[in-house]
């Protein structure tokens, strides 16, 4: 699946290897390319306890995988807003380890490491090009025509 990879650039935080220096992006991200899909998938870390007290209410289905905690959510109007204005820890980058938003049961977005990896499937070079202009930070940006695995 041709898809876009965006590197950002990072730093360390408190409890963080790596989040990005900035994430300006994240409403514009939201509100352009989130819209036509139906859940979350947002994987934390298990003693990330305040993160997983958060998302508890929000989830439609909680999974626990060793040493990560998978909520499924699903992308209505309450958590759509919650999602996009409530997503940012003091302490650097996004509150969650991992994002997987999903159109029809098929992976269309995915943001790891805190939000220091983002990455778009589903899209031309010209539309590639165009998703790399949300992020200022951008160290490295690769277009894959075919998923490399």
């Amino acid at each position: 699946m041709k898809h876009v990879r965006i590197h950002l650039a990072t730093m360390k935080s408190d409890r963080k290897v790596a989040v990005p220096q900035g994430v300006m992006y994240w409403k514009e991200l939201w509100d352009t390319y989130t819209t036509d899909f139906a859940s979350v998938e947002i994987l934390c870390w298990k003693e990330e306890t305040l993160q997983i007290k958060e998302l508890t209410p929000l989830a439609a289905h909680i999974k626990k995988q060793g040493l990560i905690i998978s909520f499924t959510i699903t992308l209505d109007e309450r958590n759509r807003a919650y999602l996009r204005g409530e997503s940012f820890d003091p302490n650097g980058g996004l509150k969650w380890f991992t994002l997987h938003f999903y159109k029809n049961d098929i992976q269309m977005l995915e943001i790891i490491y805190y939000g220091s990896e983002i990455v778009l499937y589903g899209v031309d070079k010209k539309e590639a090009d165009e998703f790399e202009k949300l992020f200022p930070d951008t160290v490295r940006a690769e277009y894959f025509k075919e998923h490399p695995m």
